[in-house]
């Protein structure tokens, strides 16, 4: 029986997990202009809801990915470490996915 899997985007691109947050496109990038501090707390929050639902969906592995801080993917990485049976990172480059937590 094959595992349930799912991508998680950590970039700015994705409303859900910094909903709350201020991000602004600046020279045609986006840009997180909230503080971290308050950031990462709004970001915490989100995810916990977001990850709620992939598990209620039946979600066992996840694949973190997306271009952002090393911050958010060691909020998230601490959100759903215990949560998935698997945890992967995924950079888009030619390294592929690899394994970096498993339970």
């Amino acid at each position: 029986m094959e595992m349930k899997d799912a991508n998680f985007d950590l970039s700015l691109k994705h409303q859900s997990l910094y909903a709350g947050c201020e991000v602004q496109e600046v020279a045609g990038r986006l840009a997180l202009m909230t503080p971290v501090k308050e950031a990462i707390n709004i970001v915490g929050r989100n995810a916990n809801k977001l990850v709620d639902e992939l598990v209620a969906d039946g979600v066992e592995e996840i694949t973190l990915t997306g271009a952002m801080a090393v911050w958010a993917y060691l909020a998230v990485f601490h959100i759903v470490v215990h949560r998935f049976r698997r945890v992967y990172y995924d950079d888009g480059k030619a390294n592929g996915k690899v394994l970096i937590a498993a339970h």
